[in-house]
């Protein structure tokens, strides 16, 4: 085909190309040209029409950095300016519009081959680079563009979700100096939104994190690295029940026991404190912004709800210990051998 996109160059200078006429209420406020509803019609129209065609974004790289550089009033300017130059480089016959925010969209009808495509692409993103797409106040922007073209069933909405798919992929290509991304237009941006989405937790009711044993000394060694430069105070409080002279209980009286005080332990304890079931008689408690003065206060708060009138109080007993800072090095020898079973 023998398409060609003009440029502001070839025009016959002081004659601007003859303004498309445009109906009432169907402009953008902003640069005049048609808006993405009123466009939209007209390319459906044009694609049944004429069974061929291609669809053409562009998009304006970095304006929401020449808002907050030089101000919204420069960033308009810039609208403008690329809806001016995309006016001089369309025909009368291409159908031009502002999509909203920072793109515009140019569906030509007659371009119907992707060598052509690809050349009117180059072509666009060219004339921006060349004048360094001065708006107001001499700000340099450029635009990025990708394009598809019309497929035997298309619709309109087939055809510009096909286009958006190719300038994501365009954009994800381009980068700022210093080698960073925009804001907004890094592809793993969508993986840090996953990844959020499948860490964060719903939490359905108030009281402690309760985890397996495992999860729980991560969670311990995680805190005890921690509190080195926080200096936060934490507290590791051990729970066990007994008989009420000391023993252990039969395995069949610690069950219904052991359930129930799990729940009275996650209900009594804050939020941000996790525990864990360390036997089959015994819970761990990590208490956050406490120290082992005030663990008899929580394990009180505990034993008022757990114990019932039959119950002794001396049925739970409890130790505990502060957290202490992470070591950086090797362990000192008592704690080799408080750690070494056969030691000692």
């Amino acid at each position: 085909m023998g398409r060609e996109i003009q440029t502001e160059e070839t025009q016959v200078p002081g004659n601007r190309p003859k303004e498309k006429p445009q109906a009432a209420g169907k402009q953008d406020s902003l640069t005049g040209i048609l808006t993405r509803e009123a466009a939209s019609k007209q390319v459906a129209s044009a694609m049944n029409r004429n069974r061929g065609g291609a669809l053409f974004l562009c998009d304006i790289d970095y304006l929401r950095r020449i808002n907050d550089q030089h101000g919204h009033q420069a960033g308009d300017e810039c609208l403008r300016e690329v809806a001016r130059i995309l006016a001089y480089m369309t025909g009368q016959d291409d159908i031009l519009c502002r999509c909203g925010g920072d793109e515009f969209f140019i569906f030509m009808w007659a371009c119907r081959d992707v060598h052509q495509a690809q050349e009117i692409c180059s072509r666009i993103e060219k004339r921006f680079r060349a004048s360094g797409g001065k708006g107001k106040g001499k700000i340099s922007f450029s635009v990025t563009t990708a394009f598809a073209m019309w497929q035997p069933g298309d619709t309109w909405q087939k055809l510009s979700r096909r286009a958006e798919a190719e300038l994501e992929k365009r954009k994800a290509s381009v980068y700022i100096p210093g080698g960073q991304k925009e804001e907004g237009k890094d592809p793993y941006g969508k993986d840090v939104r996953r990844i959020r989405q499948e860490l964060i937790e719903q939490i359905s009711k108030p009281g402690a994190y309760c985890q397996d044993y495992e999860t729980f000394k991560g969670i311990y060694r995680f805190l005890e690295r921690g509190i080195i430069r926080s200096g936060q105070d934490a507290c590791v409080i051990l729970i066990t029940v007994v008989d009420g002279q000391g023993r252990s209980l039969l395995p069949y009286e610690k069950d219904t026991l052991m359930e129930r005080l799990g729940e009275d332990i996650g209900s009594t304890l804050r939020i941000g404190d996790v525990y864990t079931r360390y036997s089959s008689s015994q819970y761990l408690l990590l208490v956050i912004d406490t120290t082992e003065g005030q663990s008899d206060r929580i394990v009180n708060r505990i034993k008022e709800k757990f114990l019932t009138a039959e119950m002794g109080n001396d049925i739970l007993v409890h130790h505990c210990y502060e957290l202490q800072p992470a070591k950086i090095g090797e362990m000192a020898d008592w704690e080799v051998m408080d750690a070494d079973p056969e030691r000692g």
